[in-house]
């Protein structure tokens, strides 16, 4: 700072003197706010160190609740996998070897007969007959199917869906699902006219699984035992 001895002819010492005191008061200002930005630097560092601890805190707090939650998952799975056998413990109902004729097969053999796997079941689409197949030969030809409706279009649906109850009926031979049963006649109803001409004891029905149900393929109003095959006629006395 210059003082009033070392001012230049053409600058007024008073300002100068004016001026000098101007900074002094501002120096002084200055040194007064130092203390105060040294006071504040640790509340600053403070803060940080508080905000800190309370993310370290939030983030600890959701890894624990998040383990809990694991855990408690864990042991349930525990809990159920000791009251729920696995599957392959669970007994499965073993598959009966006339599948969906299971009851039907058994309760026509009530009375007595034989059953016989069908091996191979013909379809004439001519004169809608079946010709039966089983393990001992031929059963022989079914009764032929008429067609119903009063219109030739009524007849042609019928004429369709017979032809489709054929063709799955021969699917079912193939595939081993069809039996032949030889049944007592005590099982079926007397004839409503009183007729006695089947004198046979004996009838037979060919029944299929298709589509997992026991349908009807076949009935055979009378047979005749000295016809069949020894092995089988002595099947029918056991």
């Amino acid at each position: 700072m210059l003082s009033a001895r070392q001012c230049p002819p053409w600058v007024n010492s008073s300002d100068v003197a004016e001026g000098g005191h101007q900074q002094s008061v501002m120096l002084a200002e200055l040194r007064n706010m130092a203390p105060r930005f040294e006071s504040i630097a640790p509340l600053r560092t403070s803060m940080k160190a508080v905000i800190a601890v309370a993310l370290g805190t939030a983030l600890f707090s959701a890894v624990l609740a998040v383990s809990q939650a694991d855990a408690a998952s864990r042991r349930k799975k525990a809990r159920l996998s000791s009251v729920i056998p696995p599957a392959a413990a669970v007994v499965q109902p073993q598959l009966d070897r006339f599948m969906a004729c299971d009851v039907k097969v058994r309760d026509y053999l009530r009375e007595g007969g034989a059953v016989l796997r069908v091996t191979k079941i013909e379809v004439d689409d001519a004169r809608l007959q079946l010709n039966i197949q089983h393990e001992y030969g031929e059963a022989g030809r079914t009764n032929r199917k008429y067609l119903r409706g009063d219109s030739e279009e009524e007849m042609r649906r019928d004429l369709r869906g017979l032809l489709d109850e054929f063709g799955l009926a021969a699917a079912a031979a193939a595939a081993g699902r069809a039996w032949y049963v030889i049944a007592s006649r005590k099982i079926i109803p007397e004839p409503r006219d009183g007729s006695t001409e089947d004198t046979s004891p004996w009838v037979a029905f060919v029944f299929a699984d298709i589509q997992g149900k026991c349908r009807p393929v076949a009935f055979y109003r009378s047979i005749d035992r000295d016809k069949l095959d020894a092995e089988l006629s002595k099947k029918l006395d056991e």
